[in-house]
């Protein structure tokens, strides 16, 4: 692990994401303090230049390419700006009082310690230095414009990082090198020379490709005249090109791995002791999203109330509206297998009726003024010797009107002609029949004689003819 990662430094999840000028660079540490993810995505030349941003259309290309690198990220991640974007004061010291009042109080004397407070946003971060005095202390502040920290977090967001602070990437550097943690060292790159003391900085540098030892003897010399109680012991290169020699007794530490800065941001145990450049607006609604809140939690208590009361109505009524539907086929079974039998009945009650208009019909006939007496008179009449009748039965015939059946036996066909001739003649039937006959054992003829009576009004009229 570089850097002494891999200690228990840090006791919660935390991701850096520094803003080089050929790169950015995401490191991820686990709450021990190790390294769990790594990545890293180019960006094209003229992005960023001397430690300052210059395109930002580039910019967030590089957030997306990123992004599409680590994957889903779930902690906060600390965003490190150039240092050309930020102006990091020399320390101001200021009688003990709070973090909160000192950042009052600059604000109220912006333009003593800074420039112009348009466009401008600021933090301060209490420090230690080698000439701290008892009831005084040392606080470091630094500025960036509001709009450039603005942007970052918008394009932050279009790339689905979330950021959980915006801190200058020079004050964060000298968090990834334990052995700056103590005495008095100095930290140099491409673009820095910082000066530190027991792990805070106490003096920055921009330069712009750094590449000889000079610029970096001559910072360790004005520290010499700041603080004539001290000496440097340590000093600590990341990506420089040149040698340094031991022989002056200091301990040379060289920085190897690029992810020194990204290390160095994620590395934030203490968020009081680092600073973070994000507009107020910006953190109290991060701190709102992310903070106990009573009231809403109510609210979500009251909405997931009300989400499982209309889900458990929904589903009961699902469930009635079920056994309502299943209720519903049920009965239109049961009413088809009614309707079925409703028809069946009126089947039958048709049939039944056509039996009774028949049976009616011949209560009529044989109730009404047909000569019923004339009939069997007329069937006497021509009753020969030879011919005995056996029964006389009276129907309703298939087309409507009266027939009279008679059944009965004679000695050869002439007997049972001169018969049909004479009924014929005595005007009572439109029609008389023989349908069949035939012998019986004794060489008799059995025949049977179908007789279809007059209507009653053409009897009756024929009748009233011969009264006349």
């Amino acid at each position: 692990m570089p850097f002494g990662a891999g200690k228990k430094i840090v006791q919660k999840n935390f991701a850096g994401l520094a803003i080089h000028d050929e790169a950015l660079y995401f490191i991820e540490l686990d709450e021990h303090g190790e390294i769990t993810r790594r990545a890293s995505a180019e960006l094209p030349d003229g992005c960023v230049a001397n430690g300052v941003i210059k395109d930002f259309a580039m910019l967030e290309e590089g957030f997306k390419a990123l992004q599409k690198k680590t994957g889903k990220i779930r902690q906060p991640v600390t965003i490190g700006l150039p240092p050309g974007d930020v102006v990091i004061r020399r320390p101001i010291v200021f009688p003990k009082m709070s973090i909160e009042d000192i950042r009052s109080t600059i604000d109220l004397n912006f333009e003593e310690y800074f420039t112009s407070r348009v466009d401008t946003i600021f933090d301060a971060v209490i420090i230690k230095t080698p000439s701290d005095v008892e009831g005084k202390v040392s606080v470091l502040a630094a500025t960036a414009k509001k709009s450039l920290v603005d942007r970052v977090l918008d394009i932050a967001k279009k790339a689905d990082i979330p950021a959980g602070a915006v801190e200058p990437m020079n004050f964060a550097m000298i968090r990834a090198v334990p052995q700056l943690k103590e005495g008095l060292g100095v930290f140099a790159d491409n673009h820095n020379i910082i000066a530190s003391w027991e792990g805070y900085g106490i003096f920055y540098r921009t330069v712009n490709n750094l590449s000889n030892f000079q610029d970096v003897l001559s910072t360790i010399q004005f520290i010499g005249t700041q603080y004539r109680r001290v000496q440097v012991s340590k000093i600590a290169l990341a990506g420089v090109d040149f040698q340094l020699s031991t022989d002056s007794g200091m301990e040379i530490i060289n920085l190897e791995d690029k992810y020194y800065a990204a290390l160095g941001l994620a590395l934030r145990d203490n968020p009081d002791e680092g600073l973070d450049l994000r507009p107020s607006e910006y953190v109290e609604l991060e701190r709102r999203r992310y903070s106990f809140n009573p009231n809403r939690l109510a609210l979500w208590l009251l909405l997931a109330g009300f989400l499982m009361t209309s889900i458990g109505t929904i589903s009961y009524a699902f469930m009635n509206i079920h056994s309502l539907m299943e209720k519903i086929e049920d009965l239109r079974g049961e009413e088809n297998a009614i309707t079925s039998r409703r028809q069946i009945l009126e089947k039958k009650n048709a049939e039944l009726e056509n039996q009774r208009r028949h049976t009616e019909k011949i209560l009529d006939f044989l109730k009404g003024d047909i000569p019923v007496l004339e009939i069997l008179n007329a069937l006497e009449v021509n009753q020969t010797t030879g011919i005995k009748y056996d029964s006389a039965q009276f129907t309703l015939g298939p087309l409507g009107g009266v027939n009279v059946i008679v059944d009965g036996k004679a000695n050869d066909d002439m007997e049972i002609i001169t018969m049909t001739e004479g009924l014929k003649e005595s005007g009572l039937f439109d029609s008389v029949m023989l349908p069949f006959s035939q012998r019986d054992q004794l060489q008799r003829k059995v025949f049977k004689l179908v007789l279809r009576v007059k209507d009653i009004l053409v009897i009756n009229a024929e009748g009233s003819a011969h009264g006349k």
